[in-house]
């Protein structure tokens, strides 16, 4: 896939007032720079040519994702279909393409970090789409789907980070491959600098090195995942807040 002027479909239902979308420049641009590298993709289009649905992914020696997975496997990063589209089987026709093209390319299978989160990535859609879970870590489910072998080795990385000692610190990846990631670095950024010489900000460019050696690629607080996903700025101020306020050791 190279349409990537059409990236991120998800963007034409951001909620109004929400600054998500401000963000699809950058996100579109890493699209573009790590197409082929540490992105692949689908499109769904519909009778109008318009696309409604996505699937990106990444082969599993080169996503940007805190996981040990075997090589040769298809990483799903996100899924998506416009909710004007919904329950009209695009789900399943995009998965089965999905399917049948990377089980040609010889790939073993397709693995999905799924969640709780009705919202996002939810379990229920891809055990619909015969996924299996394989092992379950806090608030996600991690699912396969065999493609060319039955099963395969795949664990997520544990958080190894050791933080600035001198103040709190704030510890960004720049990883711009989603708007609402994106929108929440700027802001857990701007937050953190208005604390002043109280905070330290250290923002790491990734690799796949990088993120398998920490264990993550959500802000860090103090070294600590204390915030997921999008979020207020009420909540940032808080998280930053309590660890400046806690004694020193």
């Amino acid at each position: 896939m190279d349409d990537s002027e059409d990236t991120y479909c998800c963007m034409n239902e951001c909620p109004p007032g929400v600054k998500w979308i401000e963000h699809l420049p950058e996100s579109r641009e890493w699209f573009k720079r790590n197409l082929g590298r540490h992105v692949e993709g689908y499109h769904l289009l519909d009778e109008d040519g318009r696309v409604v649905g996505h699937i990106y992914y990444a082969l599993s020696e080169k996503a940007l994702l805190p996981f040990e997975v075997e090589p040769n496997v298809a990483f799903i990063y996100c899924t998506e279909i416009l909710r004007a589209s919904m329950h009209k089987g695009y789900g399943k026709l995009m998965f089965d393409y999905m399917k049948t093209d990377l089980k040609k390319q010889g790939y073993k299978g397709m693995l999905v970090d799924a969640t709780d989160f009705q919202e996002y990535m939810h379990h229920e859609h891809f055990s619909k789409q015969g996924f299996k879970t394989i092992l379950e870590h806090g608030p996600f489910k991690l699912m396969y789907f065999p493609l060319n072998q039955t099963a395969v080795k795949a664990k997520p990385v544990e958080i190894n980070y050791e933080p600035s000692k001198d103040k709190v610190e704030v510890t960004l990846f720049k990883i711009f491959f989603c708007p609402v990631a994106v929108c929440m670095h700027h802001a857990i950024k701007r937050i953190a600098q208005s604390f002043g010489d109280q905070v330290k900000i250290v923002e790491i460019e990734p690799t796949q090195k990088t993120i398998r050696r920490i264990g993550t690629t959500d802000p860090l607080i103090n070294g600590k995942l204390k915030l997921l996903g999008p979020t207020s700025e009420e909540d940032i101020k808080k998280a930053i807040q309590e660890e400046i306020d806690k004694p020193k050791q």
